[in-house]
């Protein structure tokens, strides 16, 4: 498994994605997650302190939220401690230890965009996921931000995260779009959602 630079935040990441992001953008994120329907068995990569995993505590019916980081893991399972239905382990996003067709959605958020390889995680996606599965996912982006808009949230960013990764890659929808596509996915839709901060918002299926 690949380390991350976040683990060392896992206490306070989503405090500070508040405020880096801004409390109004990441409800926008939630609200939009909250109303997807049908998600069954869902399976979470980087779902870090669990902030979008409970968006699919209504529409699933089984959770695996799933973090590299072992202090991301250890606040997840404290914070959903008591519900069955979310099962939160560590698992390498480039080499999922699940068998193939297991997964009727699967979800990432703020993840594609800081990996190195992301092909190589969409393809272990398009593996797991049932026939007619559904891949959703999202990603903040300063992509067609307004200059102010953008100054500020790299000032935040630096005050909490400091320096970027270097793996770290700006993310338009259609370039989204087009590594979905490339790992075998169809019925691909990406759009910008947001307003202050902007996000790719990226669904997709699994039909062979």
């Amino acid at each position: 498994m690949i380390e991350n630079k976040w683990e060392q935040f896992a206490k306070n990441f989503e405090e500070n994605n508040n405020y880096v992001v801004g409390s109004n953008d990441i409800q926008n994120i939630k609200n939009i997650l909250s109303g997807l329907s049908n998600t069954g068995k869902v399976l979470e990569l980087g779902c870090g302190n669990g902030t979008y995993t409970e968006c699919f505590i209504e529409s699933a019916s089984k959770i695996v939220a799933t973090d590299i980081s072992e202090p991301m893991v250890s606040v997840t399972l404290e914070r959903f401690e008591g519900q069955k239905m979310i099962q939160v382990e560590r698992a390498d996003c480039f080499n999922l230890p699940y068998e193939s067709a297991s997964f009727d959605t699967v979800f990432m958020a703020n993840l594609l965009h800081v990996i190195p390889n992301p092909e190589t995680a969409l393809s272990e996606c398009f593996r797991v996921l049932k026939e007619g599965g559904k891949l959703v996912i999202v990603s903040f982006t300063l992509y067609q931000m307004s200059f102010l808009n953008k100054t500020l949230l790299k000032y935040r960013y630096m005050r909490k995260y400091g320096a970027k990764s270097s793996s770290s890659f700006m993310l338009t929808p259609q370039l989204a779009a087009d590594m979905a596509k490339s790992s075998g996915f169809k019925n691909v839709t990406a759009e910008l959602v947001g307003s202050n901060v902007n996000a790719v918002y990226l669904t997709a299926l699994k039909i062979t």
